[in-house]
C-alpha cells in the first residue's frame, strides 16, 4: 500500500473518519461509508501517514523507498536502485 507521512499542520481532512484505536496511542482512521482505510497514526507523532488513493491528487508524490519488503510477497519486483528496507525499524530516514 502506497502512503506518505504528512505533517499535522498541513493535512486537510473533508468529513469525519472513524477512528479505530489498536493500542493506547496507535489508529487507524477508515472512510465511514465504504470501510476503506485512509490513513493511520501515533498520536504521539506530529505527522500522519495517509495512503496515496485516499489523496485528492497524489500524482506529485516522489517515491521515497519501500518498507517491510522482507514481507513483501515473491510476485513484486523491486528496483535495485529504491531504497529498500527490510522493516519498519532498519531505516535511516
Amino acid at each position: 500500500m502506497a502512503a506518505s507521512q504528512v505533517p499535522l499542520d498541513q493535512i486537510e481532512i473533508s468529513g469525519e473518519p472513524k477512528w479505530y484505536y489498536v493500542n493506547d496511542r496507535s489508529r487507524y482512521g477508515f472512510c465511514p461509508t465504504c470501510g476503506s482505510q485512509l490513513f493511520w497514526r501515533n498520536d504521539e507523532n506530529d505527522y500522519m501517514s495517509v495512503t496515496g488513493g485516499s489523496m485528492d491528487d497524489s500524482t506529485e508524490l516522489p517515491n521515497k523507498g519501500h518498507i517491510f519488503t522482507a514481507e513483501k510477497g515473491a510476485y513484486y519486483e523491486i528496483p535495485q536502485h529504491e531504497a529498500q528496507c527490510e522493516t519498519w525499524n532498519n531505516c535511516d530516514d
